[in-house]
């Protein structure tokens, strides 16, 4: 099966990509020759040439830099694409992400061009895992296939056909504009894939560069001599295991894959931070990388096996700092177990000396030599980067706002794969640090046709709506009764994240801090006494699951947000949600630091009747976005009438809201269509049934002490005769 899936996706990318090159023509819009050296060109020119830095996702950038681009590069771009995603299995790409980007893409040109059913089907099939650089570094993926390409449109027609006939010459190519605009080579996994889809005869199926080395060392006694090339020596190792096991060979598959992949480990991989740039006013860094080790100090305290206990740690604290107050000891306590204990061999390491970052991976276990004083005795073997130290200012705003934490040794998990892969370390990355991984782009989905139909609401207005709560990550729509407000926020939400990434809350006066971030509850001891347990609240419970799919958006709804003391629940939340890269201490957890992931959203829903939005505090403005729903605007306007439409009844009802509201005269106090978005509107029995158990109560309270008679005013009888509407 693998070998069949293997065979679909080549043959699609060889038709997109062989055949443009070879005869110019577009595999999405036939008669357009997308393929062209100015198509090319002007694709380097807009999206390599002019990079764009920016934090925003790989689409939104894409956008600003060719959707006003000439129909021929909009197409090549989407091709191109085509080539990046295909080979992906559903673990790494689903299909329709896949489709999403493409044909987001093609959107952006007026000419008609669609991925064929051939073509489509062989990009839902997919068959290799890619891993996390398809994911974070499509850009640099991107920007390698445009250069391949141009360097390919700017040789002759002989050459370009000599040149996709030889793997070897291709392969030359190709490696001769590898690099990015930085000089780095982020693009490997791009490299080695594109080689396979092309030749798939000559190259493996395998987009880690780590691997093949390991592959190659685990069965070199196949080989005559090894090549010094490691594509070669893989190539002579397939035939040679496919003459001994007469058929075909898949290094992913037993009985081949145990015999070079590395043992399971016995626990996930985690990255850290330690810090040697000032230990007791001595930089330490240069000796770390000179001599491959990195060590922590509390020189005052004596020697400490690796792998004690919490306890056993702390006996050492107490003894050798006798004045230390409660929360200073557990901050030592913490710090050395995390170095001699926690910190395991096979997990990353980084450490920083002003802008420079440097990482590595940890090889042994925690010793302790004083030879050259105490304040290095207690170290841990290290393998250090050899390349060039990055640049702190270079890195994501996630991981740089990882690396200010102060402690001697912090953790680095959710950034340590953009570290490991800027350093070249990616294939030490395990996907226990790539699951997790915080600086993976974030996958939204776009809000579809479909679903603006469903809702009755304008499909711009809906977009630009998703797009405000992406960019602010706050949003709060506001107005009066009936307007579906609670309703949108819930199907928005579910729409962006899914239901299962969706939670709601009810805020109420007596709502507070304890109730939604955290808080002490009463529990039964074991010894039958009752003692007090710290609970998590909606809030942290939301931020507890986005941390475990980075990836994906996780929406709280909050229902009727003004109706508790938002200072008082939110506490100091309230900085993290403007300054999300920052860690706090939370109130009641002051030894663990606390941030506020990118891919937590908050819709708060806010009824105008109860509280003007006027009178929100100007901290609260500035962190949410504010959208309006009233019954006179869009998309609320005219939306019981096209309800009534789709529904085939009559306008009755929508003609007496208007009424209704017509006299009110004041939008914060006017009706929303939803008390008659029901069937039992389409007859006088329901209507009198509504009007007399919701619409009258709700004017009644509104208009409590003006001196106006409701009933007269607002009563159904009243506004039919005025309508001149008689209803059976």
């Amino acid at each position: 099966m693998g070998v069949e899936r293997h065979a679909i996706v080549c043959a699609a990318a060889q038709k997109v990509f062989g055949t443009g090159v070879l005869t110019g023509r577009s595999s999405f819009a036939p008669e357009l020759e997308a393929w062209t050296l100015p198509a090319a060109r002007e694709l380097l020119h807009r999206f390599v040439e002019n990079y764009d830095g920016s934090a925003d996702e790989f689409l939104v950038k894409l956008k600003r830099q060719i959707s006003d681009a000439s129909d021929a590069a909009v197409v090549l771009a989407a091709e191109l694409l085509y080539v990046n995603l295909v080979p992906l299995n559903a673990g790494t790409v689903g299909p329709d992400r896949k489709f999403e980007i493409i044909e987001t893409v093609l959107s952006w040109t007026p000419r008609r061009a669609a991925i064929p059913a051939d073509l489509a089907e062989a990009a839902s099939t997919g068959s290799i895992k890619g891993g996390q650089a398809f994911l974070n570094y499509r850009w640099a993926q991107f920007a390698f296939l445009i250069r391949v390409t141009v360097r390919l449109l700017e040789s002759t027609a002989a050459e370009r056909e000599r040149l996709l006939g030889d793997p070897w010459a291709f392969r030359d190519l190709a490696q001769a504009v590898f690099a990015d605009h930085d000089g780095k080579y982020r693009a490997r996994s791009q490299l080695h894939i594109l080689l396979f889809m092309l030749f798939p005869d000559t190259y493996e199926p395998i987009a880690s560069e780590r691997h093949k080395q390991l592959i190659r060392d685990a069965f070199a006694d196949r080989l005559a001599g090894p090549a010094g090339d490691v594509d070669r020596d893989l190539a002579e190792i397939r035939r040679r295991l496919e003459q001994e096991s007469g058929g075909p060979v898949g290094f992913y598959a037993e009985p081949w894959r145990s015999k070079w992949h590395p043992p399971e480990r016995p626990r996930p991989q985690r990255g850290w931070l330690v810090r040697g740039a000032n230990v007791e006013g001595v930089n330490a860094v240069l000796r770390w990388l000179e001599e491959g080790f990195c060590s922590v100090a509390w020189a005052e305290a004596d020697e400490i096996a690796a792998g004690a206990s919490r306890e056993e740690i702390e006996a050492v604290v107490t003894t050798a700092y006798p004045d230390a107050v409660n929360e200073s000891k557990y901050a030592h306590v913490l710090q050395l177990s995390r170095f001699l204990t926690e910190m395991q061999p096979g997990d990353l390491v980084a450490t920083v000396d002003g802008d420079a970052v440097y990482v590595g991976k940890v090889t042994g276990d925690a010793f302790y030599d004083d030879t050259d004083g105490r304040d290095l005795a207690r170290r841990r073997p290290v393998e250090w980067s050899a390349g060039s130290p990055l640049s702190r200012r270079g890195l994501s705003e996630a991981t740089q706002a990882r690396l200010r934490d102060r402690r001697t040794v912090g953790d680095l998990t959710r950034v340590m794969a953009e570290l490991a892969s800027e350093a070249g370390l990616d294939d030490e990355v395990t996907d226990d640090v790539k699951i997790v991984d915080e600086t993976q782009p974030l996958v939204i989905p776009m809000l579809t046709e479909a679903f603006a139909d469903g809702l009755l609401m304008p499909p711009d207005w809906l977009r630009e709506t998703a797009d405000l709560l992406v960019v602010k990550r706050q949003l709060i729509l506001y107005g009066p009764p009936g307007t579906g407000k609670t309703f949108l926020a819930a199907r928005l939400a579910e729409e962006l994240a899914g239901p299962e990434r969706t939670d709601l809350v009810q805020f109420h006066p007596s709502y507070g801090y304890e109730d939604f971030v955290e808080g002490f509850r009463p529990r039964p001891a074991a010894n039958g006494t009752i003692g007090f347990e710290l609970v998590p609240g909606p809030f942290k419970r939301a931020v507890e699951a986005a941390e475990a799919e980075p990836g994906r958006p996780f929406v709280l709804v909050i229902d009727e947000i003004n109706r508790a003391d938002l200072a008082k629940v939110f506490g100091e939340l309230y900085f993290l949600l403007e300054y999300r890269n920052r860690e706090i201490s939370l109130q009641y957890s002051p030894h663990e630091k606390f941030k506020l992931p990118e891919n937590v959203f908050v819709i708060g829903t806010m009824n105008t009747v109860d509280r003007s939005v006027a009178l929100v505090d100007a901290a609260m403005r500035r962190r949410f976005a504010f959208r309006a729903l009233a019954p006179d605007r869009p998309p609320v306007d005219g939306l019981l009438r096209r309800w009534l439409a789709r529904e085939n009844l009559p306008d009755t009802p929508a003609r007496l809201l208007d009424e209704v509201n017509r006299r009110l005269a004041d939008p914060d106090r006017a009706v929303g269509p939803s008390y008659l978005m029901t069937r039992q509107a389409a007859h006088r029995r329901g209507l009198e049934r509504i009007w007399a158990t919701e619409i009258l109560p709700l004017l009644e309270d509104q208009l409590y002490g003006s001196g106006t008679d409701v009933e007269q005013e607002y009563g159904l009888a009243a506004l039919l005769e005025a309508l001149g509407i008689d209803l059976p």
